[in-house]
């Protein structure tokens, strides 16, 4: 179906006075009106307000707010004069406590809607801080902006500061030259310094007393300050003789199971994060496979391994794979550890790993990304 935009006839008119119901995972507004649902950007529950529409959609319209009559008592002012505008911040207008109330709602929204079940009331969401956070970001140039990219727009935004970015990180910022490169750069900060991509240096940080190495091009948590209460989750009471970290990295779990299992058997896809896994585990008993999960299983070498107490897995996006599923599902263990940066796909998996007799022991959400609607989130089965 074709959309239609806000300069069709058909879809400029004002619509006025109209109640926004609830926040939903994206972070816009719903609202009902005329029989549809309109997504509206940065508003909230309770609050009445004017619109337009900016796209149709078959099932549901985008809106852009135009006025609003009644504001919520949960609405603040944003801390950066370009919230609105950038494509990244989406939670700025809410109170931080209350951003971490609309998260605890969607994972427990999600939960029940891909995977039938209801959450625990006591359902516990780890808190960030809630600004100077982010340590690892991409920005982007094309030659005569550095920044990044403008809300729902293929443009850059020029940034110079942004409030949850490390001091470090805004200090690159506002010496950038837009000139000198094209494209998109990926940056890993600490205290004092910044790592770029293309320079392959390697970096070095502590959590818990144990150094990890890897480099800026590698995939790491953007936010550390809260790494330490998601490894005290996910590991707690995790012992045994051998242990499957699967989708590694460069080895941020296995620096601590380590402690606990007699051997790792790790799996990651990325070539380039082999070596530093290696250094990260240098004088352990592990077994490291430089491949996707599938083909580990394709090829059987899950049949060498020896029988498994626990299954540690942080996968991408995408959740599952239908192979990993039936893996799962077929070679149960006593604990199944699942980290994910997406709940929808997590709460998929969870509907599947439950119909093969686990069960769930804990979830738990972890504030990862403040003033966004992202998070990390962890679900512990048993068997």
């Amino acid at each position: 179906m074709k959309r239609q935009r806000i300069n069709d006839p058909r879809t400029n008119k004002l619509r006025k006075n109209k109640l926004v119901e609830k926040i939903v995972p994206g972070a816009d507004g719903l609202i009902r009106d005329e029989g549809k649902v309109i997504f509206v950007p940065g508003v909230l529950p309770g609050e009445e307000i004017d619109f337009k529409i900016l796209e149709e959609k078959k099932k549901f319209s985008r809106g852009i707010c135009t006025h609003i009559h009644k504001s919520s008592a949960d609405r603040i002012a944003a801390e950066c004069p370009l919230y609105g505008s950038c494509g990244g911040c989406n939670f700025q207008h809410l109170k931080y406590e209350k951003q971490l109330e609309a998260k605890t709602m969607f994972l427990r929204d999600m939960f029940k809607k891909m995977a039938g079940i209801e959450l625990a009331e006591n359902l516990e969401f780890t808190p960030s801080k809630p600004f100077a956070y982010r340590q690892r970001i991409q920005i982007h140039s094309d030659g005569q902006h550095v920044g990044f990219k403008a809300r729902r727009k293929d443009s850059i935004i020029s940034v110079k500061n942004c409030p949850i970015l490390l001091p470090s990180l805004n200090q690159y910022l506002k010496s950038s030259d837009p000139s000198a490169f094209i494209g998109r750069k990926t940056l890993f900060a600490t205290d004092n310094t910044v790592f770029e991509d293309s320079d392959k240096r390697e970096i070095a940080i502590e959590i818990e007393g144990r150094q990890l190495f890897f480099r800026a091009d590698l995939f790491f948590q953007s936010n550390a300050l809260i790494l330490k209460d998601l490894l005290d989750s996910a590991l707690q009471n995790l012992q045994g003789d051998n242990v499957l970290d699967l989708y590694c990295g460069v080895g941020l779990f296995s620096v601590f199971l380590r402690d606990n299992f007699s051997k790792i058997t790790a799996i990651e896809i990325n070539p380039e994060a082999e070596s530093f896994y290696r250094k990260n585990m240098e004088g352990y008993d592990y077994d490291y496979f430089a491949m996707s999960l599938e083909e580990w299983l394709k090829k059987g070498f899950y049949k060498r391994t020896a029988p498994v107490d626990a299954i540690v897995l942080d996968p991408p996006r995408t959740g599952l794979s239908d192979s990993v599923r039936t893996f799962l599902s077929d070679h149960p263990v006593d604990n199944l550890i699942y980290v994910s940066c997406d709940p929808a796909t997590q709460a998929r998996d969870t509907k599947s790993l439950l119909q093969s007799g686990y069960k769930i022991e804990t979830v738990r959400g972890f504030d990862f990304y403040p003033q966004t609607n992202h998070m990390e989130s962890l679900v512990r089965f048993i068997r």
